[in-house]
């Protein structure tokens, strides 16, 4: 896996840790495939509907050998970790990084975390390489910039995740990472816990319902700020079908019966932000909201119903 390639991807808004993932590929010259096949993913969570998928779950192991550890330590643990020739997804405020632009600090009072690539360091341990597509950001961080940006303030850890590159490795053959993929991505739609797949859905569809009671201010940054996320989770649709597609594992009327799957999924996700835009202008009006509730329950069907049918080809090949 030699170093290559220093351009930046961005998957969408609001996916900092994968864009961070496929950034590390492109530059080690590695097919993001397999990492967006295994993609399929949906959470709620500090008010935000998203189709991010905890790094735990990325499988980075067995797609690509890449061990992955979540680590806090000093600013010292980090370079000796860099300066050893592993990677880094670094936890941190985007609001605390000079580069990061003002403009995009959309959704920092949620909580949520940003993360950074680590991927070198200096002899002295004092300037970091860093890229951020999120950003689109690709150039060095300061020792003293890193350590003001610590998730959770300067006297605490820094926390991070470890990448390791394998010294050799064989990709799994791309049936098999199908058919491992197609099982998990269902399984965690329709089986996770309370914040994730089909129950996402159903507990944002229930704060929907609430939010005829909130302030104008809080329903109106909530619904602007799930435009953003909803934006997202189409664009990452969209990519992990491609993936999927360019496995060329699927036969000519699988593909045709995907396309239209998909093709159904992006307008339904697309009216939900559409109906989203016209609730913020007409709060008090229940049909509207009925029906955007409705169509939100008829995502969550469709979502299931497409990952049976991925599960279901990938279980058929020979």
């Amino acid at each position: 896996m030699e170093q290559s390639s220093q351009t930046v991807v961005k998957l969408a808004a609001m996916e900092c840790a994968a864009s961070c993932l496929l950034t590390l590929l492109r530059m080690k010259q590695v097919s993001s495939q397999y990492f967006l096949i295994n993609y399929w993913s949906l959470n709620y969570s500090s008010g935000l509907l998203m189709s991010g998928k905890n790094i735990r779950l990325y499988r980075l192991d067995y797609l690509y050998g890449i061990q992955s550890e979540l680590k806090k330590g000093t600013e010292d643990d980090l370079v000796r970790f860099i300066h050893e020739g592993g990677a880094a997804l670094l936890m941190c405020r985007a609001a605390d990084l000079d580069y990061f632009p003002r403009e995009l600090l959309t959704h920092e009072e949620n909580g949520i975390q940003h993360f950074s690539l680590i991927y070198g360091c200096d002899a002295s341990g004092s300037q970091f390489q860093v890229a951020d597509p999120t950003a689109d950001y690709i150039g060095t961080l300061s020792r003293e910039q890193l350590g003001r940006s610590r998730m959770k303030g300067k006297d605490s850890p820094l926390y991070y995740y470890t990448l390791v590159p394998p010294k050799q490795f064989v990709l799994p053959d791309p049936k098999e990472a199908f058919q491992f993929t197609s099982k998990q991505n269902l399984q965690l739609y329709t089986k996770g816990d309370h914040n994730f797949g089909y129950r996402a859905v159903e507990r944002y569809a229930a704060d929907l319902m609430q939010s005829i009671h909130w302030t104008k201010e809080r329903r109106n940054l909530w619904i602007y700020q799930n435009n953003i996320t909803i934006s997202s989770i189409i664009k990452t649709r969209s990519a992990v079908w491609n993936s999927i597609c360019e496995l060329q594992l699927l036969s000519s009327s699988q593909l045709e019966e995907g396309n239209l799957a998909i093709d159904r999924l992006i307008k339904l996700w697309t009216t939900v932000n559409f109906l989203l835009i016209k609730y913020k202008k007409r709060y008090t009006d229940m049909a509207l909201l009925s029906q955007l509730k409705d169509k939100l329950m008829e995502v969550g069907r469709q979502e299931t119903q497409f990952l049976l049918q991925m599960e279901q080809v990938g279980s058929e090949l020979s």
